[in-house]
């Protein structure tokens, strides 16, 4: 087994995928600008993107896992699943309260585009040549989370931590196998471009809508955790109390408002920096301002 990390860093990795995917969406006259967190240091805050135009988030969560020859199942209740050698894996928490997973979903849940992205490949030089020949985002796998959750309720498997595994052709969740639909890049790149030709909702909307949802993550948790959830792991973690949160958020985003160009960059960049504290790169897409 090789840790990915230790061939490839995930901040390289992060960068060639975004920057990918800027030029994916740039090619079909659409504006994609990624949050970047020394835009909080910035004396005036700023986005260069419209915001009174048709436009949706897209988050982009990169997971470095491992490449594996050999597949040990820990519950041997479910066979292996059906992928070539080698193959790799990274593991999700769908359960963990306000964490990666549930985030993810439910900004898709309120509108936004939302990926896991992870590396076919292994190593340094491959990501090198990858990038160069603007391929990173084409040797990956892209997941959505909405795909995710509806793989494993066809196995009527409960949330908690599972493992995505993948070849170079299929996807799965485990413990026992649940093959997921992949999103390719040209998919992603017709659905963006499908909803920004189609919906009226603007940026600003789009935006305001993802960052109010994120109050209400709770909404949709699966009714077994809701049920178990004073039974599980997670009652012993120490979370901020949601009116103190609430508080947290409403404070940061009067700060940022103080040194934003307008209300919309500071929403903009408030959704932002959340994301980000988790690991979540944020893009604001809309359509080319001309």
């Amino acid at each position: 087994m090789l840790e990915l990390h230790e061939r490839l860093s995930e901040f390289s990795y992060g960068y060639g995928a975004t920057r990918e995917a800027e030029d994916l969406l740039s090619g079909l006259g659409i504006k994609t600008v990624p949050f970047l967190p020394s835009l909080i240091q910035e004396k005036s805050l700023g986005f260069d993107v419209a915001f009174n135009k048709p436009g949706v988030p897209l988050l982009l969560q990169f997971k470095l896992g491992q490449s594996v020859e050999r597949f040990v199942r820990s519950d041997k209740r479910f066979p292996a699943p059906a992928v070539e050698r080698p193959f790799f894996r990274f593991t999700i928490d769908t359960a963990e309260p306000d964490g990666q997973f549930e985030t993810l979903l439910k900004a898709e849940t309120d509108g936004a585009e939302a990926y896991y992205v992870a590396p076919r490949f292994a190593d340094w030089p491959q990501y090198a040549t990858f990038f160069e020949n603007k391929e990173v985002l084409h040797r990956s796998v892209m997941i959505s989370p909405t795909n995710i959750r509806n793989a494993l309720i066809a196995k009527q498997a409960p949330d908690g931590s599972h493992r995505i595994v993948y070849d170079q052709s299929s996807v799965h969740v485990c413990s026992e196998p649940s093959e997921i639909e992949e999103v390719r890049p040209e998919l992603m790149e017709d659905r963006i471009r499908d909803r920004l030709s189609h919906e009226a909702r603007t940026l600003e909307d789009a935006v305001w809508q993802v960052y109010e949802g994120f109050e209400n993550r709770a909404e949709i948790r699966r009714p077994q955790l809701r049920e178990e959830s004073l039974h599980s792991d997670y009652a012993a973690i120490v979370r901020t109390p949601d009116d103190s949160r609430r508080a947290q958020r409403t404070e940061r985003l009067h700060r940022l408002k103080t040194k934003a160009r307008s209300s919309e960059d500071a929403m903009g960049a408030a959704l932002g920096l959340e994301l980000w504290a988790l690991g979540i790169q944020l893009l604001l897409v809309s359509k080319n301002d001309d």
